[in-house]
């Protein structure tokens, strides 16, 4: 670590008023740039991520335990939605949260120690990909929440159709950057995200960081005014989600010869 930081460099990191010198060199080596970062990674996560990356780095844990970690975490988040309980959604948040925190941890990690490999690569695949079993959570709960009776003809299609839905979202940027052979995250929507502060709020409240920073107050919400505001904002994302889906695939098409 050296000490040559200057203000500008300090002012395009994601700080906190305790950072020393050297937490600020840290996050200059070991986070993203702003602007491959979401609104909850950037101000919330990434504000504590780097001490707890200096805390694994002096134990034999690697990045890629790290990324196993929050592959468990996102699983047990879509287990938890499906109890259909207050208290199951309120653990939801926190497992999905520790999840992200883990997905922050392991690229800070393995900066940090400078090492990569094709197997960090797949783990970090796999975390997108069970973006799709929690979508799939998401109608699950919804139909049991509205039903409550045994899965029918339309809580099938529902599940199918946020399958196929998710699939796309899924695979669309990835075969974006795969066929571009882009060596950063980023894609058409992506890019659209951060042109200006109003998109980007709408990147957070239309995605999972949003879907679970609303779940408690919606939970709160339910408990206070016997209304069923759970089930609202899982009907009012999903559809979001299928909107936001549609664009991307059409933007990610346009760009391509």
């Amino acid at each position: 670590m050296n000490g040559s930081m200057n203000s500008d460099t300090i002012k395009k990191l994601p700080t906190l008023p305790v950072d020393s010198r050297r937490i600020l060199e840290y996050r200059a080596v070991c986070q993203k740039p702003r602007r491959f970062e979401e609104i909850w990674s950037w101000y919330v996560l990434r504000r504590v991520s780097i001490y707890v990356t200096l805390i694994l780095s002096r134990t034999p844990i690697t990045p890629n335990g790290v990324s196993w970690f929050s592959l468990l975490f996102f699983i047990l988040t879509g287990w938890l939605m499906l109890t259909g309980e207050p208290w199951g959604f309120l653990l939801a948040v926190v497992a999905y949260n520790l999840g992200y925190l883990c997905d922050c941890l392991d690229g800070e990690l393995a900066r940090l120690k400078k090492v990569t490999s094709e197997k960090g690569v797949f783990l970090d695949t796999l975390i997108r990909a069970l973006s799709i079993p929690v979508f799939i959570s998401f109608v699950l709960t919804l139909m049991m929440q509205t039903s409550g009776g045994p899965l029918s003809l339309f809580a099938a299609s529902g599940i199918y159709a946020v399958g196929l839905v998710a699939t796309l979202a899924l695979l669309v940027p990835l075969s974006f950057n795969f066929i571009r052979l882009k060596s950063d995250e980023n894609d058409p929507v992506s890019d659209m995200r951060t042109s200006s502060v109003k998109m980007e709020w709408i990147a957070f409240l239309t995605g999972m960081p949003g879907f679970f920073a609303l779940l408690p107050v919606c939970v709160g919400i339910g408990a206070w005014m016997g209304v069923p505001a759970v089930p609202f904002l899982i009907i009012v994302f999903l559809a979001s989600l299928t909107l936001k889906t549609l664009l991307r695939l059409y933007l990610t098409i346009s760009k391509l010869k």
